[in-house]
């Protein structure tokens, strides 16, 4: 069982990396749900920084899936995997979308 949660968490996590440095490395900034391209480039640079960020983030933590499924070494790893994934997307969250049109 470990190697069909290896082959299909890898699969995902893979995808989160890919999009992560396609975000990051190539300015690919359009494929972020939701942004209308109405930054300004430093700003848009930013967003593309922190967007790939929380993509690695998730990428990280479903890794613990795939080391518990080996190892079974982690507590409660679905739990540990699912706020860590929360709390990088709320942050995400609360900081583009909790700033006024002064960007304070």
């Amino acid at each position: 069982m470990a190697i069909v949660e290896t082959v299909v968490v890898g699969h995902v996590a893979g995808s989160c990396l890919l999009l992560a440095w396609a975000i990051h490395c190539r300015g690919s900034v359009g494929l972020i749900a939701g942004y209308d391209g109405d930054l300004p480039p430093e700003r848009e640079a930013e967003l593309a920084r922190d967007a790939a960020a929380v993509l690695a983030a998730a990428a990280a933590a479903t890794g613990l899936l795939v080391a518990d499924a080996w190892t079974g070494a982690v507590p409660r790893p679905g739990a540990l995997a699912t706020v860590a994934v929360v709390a990088a997307v709320a942050w995400f969250v609360r900081k583009w979308n909790g700033r006024g049109p002064d960007g304070g």
